[in-house]
């Protein structure tokens, strides 16, 4: 928590500190700590509640619960007063400010907060640190030039071993395996409130009551994901493979790679990816494939939607995605899925006339964040095209698939699926004629057709789902690829073609080479 840069900055005699993070009192506790019995003397913490009294006294208080208060400084105004008329006899005085999202979007108070500045700053005998402490980082304009802001990184692994042990030491009960792994992202809160949740959960186990159990802990991180609409948690249980038409080399390596997330390839050595692009054709099954990775991985599937994220307050943009970086580490292991990257991380070139900047650094955060974080987070991104996604993500991508139009066979397989999700038995059906039927149709255009096959079956009194009827249907539907050639010749312009091996040079195509080239034949005029 007392971080290095914090440090440097105390050390400094920095004038106004930023503070981000989710835990106050922990953040309280170790400035205590920090600034020793010496400079603890000459240190003050602001609270809505009890003023602004000195930060020995709140500690101490948390426990006593005396609720000392300060009368006369319990309102902003007449702290920052207060603050201003302080003299600290050529020391330094510390003030901490929580709850600053409450109180920096008013006028008066970033004027006062301004007037404490200016005089330090034209009086070099007048030392004042201001450090304001909260969840998000809220700095208004005026002030962004005098701030320094500092992160909570969370608790350190050593911090998560120390208070691991403690709670199995009291509760006496073992210390889990890998117990860093297990609580990485949770908040001290948070990771004592998932050991007490295990400890009452395995209370009446008759072989290892009260224990720290490993899957309660897991389950507690995945509830934290219902905390926030930042992000998302998708539903995957109804979803699997079987339900995904071709993209076959893509089923294999997501059946491969799945052991990258058990304890036996961890302990073997292997890493899981840090990242997977699905790009192509609109309508051929992206999405649902990082779906059902998400189920065959056995990993919740976290939807991270960037504009979700925005917001117009200065700093507000960048507070949200910290905050989502913090929720998704507390959640590992797990899937972020990107959908439609192409839309989601677009506008960093432009950042700079279009909003000042704000789009480019919150892309710059994530990005930043993918190649740093250690926790086992893999970022899944579905896109149709290339032209707006960053280039840095595209290349830290541990994988990239290419998601071309359905083959003959893959078309056969599609069909199958989406017949029996209507309650049609696939083998009623010619499944090569109605694949032919479909011809350079994608999944989603098959699944269209059935559904208004359907309909006119139903219209014209039939006893079931009519297969004259459905191949007309697959026949006259538009295919939305043939208005779309210029994107998906991008794509392939970027993918590249090995005719030799039938594959993509920059990327794999999802589905099994059919040796015809795929979409290549489209583009070349062929169908």
């Amino acid at each position: 928590m007392a971080t290095p840069e914090l440090v440097f900055h105390l050390r400094s005699m920095t004038r106004a500190i930023f503070f981000v993070t989710d835990e106050e009192d922990r953040f309280i506790v170790k400035l205590t700590d920090v600034l020793k019995a010496k400079f603890c003397e000459r240190a003050w913490v602001y609270n809505a509640a009890l003023g602004l009294i000195p930060i020995k006294n709140l500690v101490r208080d948390w426990s006593t619960r005396a609720h000392t208060i300060d009368g006369d400084t319990l309102g902003i105004h007449d702290t920052l007063i207060k603050i201003y008329k302080d003299d600290p006899k050529e020391q330094q005085n510390f003030y901490v400010i929580t709850d600053p999202e409450r109180w920096l979007g008013d006028a008066a108070v970033v004027r006062r907060v301004l007037n404490i500045l200016h005089q330090g700053h034209q009086d070099n005998k007048t030392v004042k640190t201001l450090i304001f402490v909260g969840s998000r980082k809220v700095i208004p304009e005026k002030l962004s030039r005098y701030i320094e802001v500092v992160h909570d990184k969370g608790l350190q692994p050593e911090e998560i071993q120390r208070l691991v042990e403690d709670a199995a030491t009291n509760l006496k009960t073992a210390v889990p395996k890998d117990a860093q792994g297990l609580f990485k992202g949770l908040t001290s809160y948070e990771a004592m409130m998932a050991i007490s949740q295990s400890i009452i959960a395995t209370k009446s186990d008759p072989v290892d009551p009260k224990r720290i159990e490993p899957s309660i802990i897991a389950d507690f991180r995945k509830r934290q994901l219902k905390k926030t609409d930042l992000v998302q948690q998708i539903d995957t249980d109804s979803v699997n493979f079987n339900q995904v038409g071709g993209a076959a080399r893509f089923k294999e390596w997501a059946a491969k790679t799945k052991a990258c997330w058990t304890p036996e390839g961890r302990k073997f050595g292997l890493k899981p990816p840090k990242g997977v692009l699905c790009v192509g054709v609109w309508g051929c099954g992206k999405s649902l494939s990082v779906k059902a990775m998400g189920q065959a991985w056995g990993l919740p599937v976290v939807s991270l939607e960037m504009g979700k994220l925005r917001s117009s307050g200065v700093g507000e943009s960048e507070a949200n995605i910290y905050r989502a970086i913090r929720i998704i580490e507390s959640a590992a292991p797990c899937i972020v899925w990107i959908d439609e990257a192409e839309k989601s991380l677009s506008g960093g070139a432009s950042s700079a006339q279009s909003d000042a900047g704000t789009t480019s650094r919150t892309i710059g955060i994530l990005s930043t964040w993918l190649q740093e974080t250690t926790s086992p987070v893999c970022l899944a991104m579905t896109a149709n095209s290339l032209k707006t996604l960053p280039v840095e993500f595209v290349n830290r991508m541990d994988e990239r698939f290419f998601f071309d139009m359905p083959s003959e066979a893959d078309r056969v397989d599609i069909l199958k699926i989406h017949l029996e999700k209507v309650g049609q038995n696939a083998e009623d059906f010619d499944l090569a004629r109605l694949a032919e039927a479909s011809k350079l149709m994608v999944g989603r255009e098959m699944e269209q057709a059935i559904g208004a096959a359907m309909v006119e079956s139903y219209t014209q009194k039939k006893a079931g789902l009519d297969e004259d009827i459905l191949a007309t249907e697959l026949a006259r539907k538009p295919r939305i690829v043939k208005t779309m050639v210029d994107e998906v010749k991008e794509v392939l312009d970027w993918v590249g073609y090995d005719p030799d091996a039938d594959d993509g040079v920059r990327a794999r195509f999802a589905g099994k080479p059919d040796g015809k080239g795929g979409t290549l034949k489209l583009i070349a005029g062929d169908g």
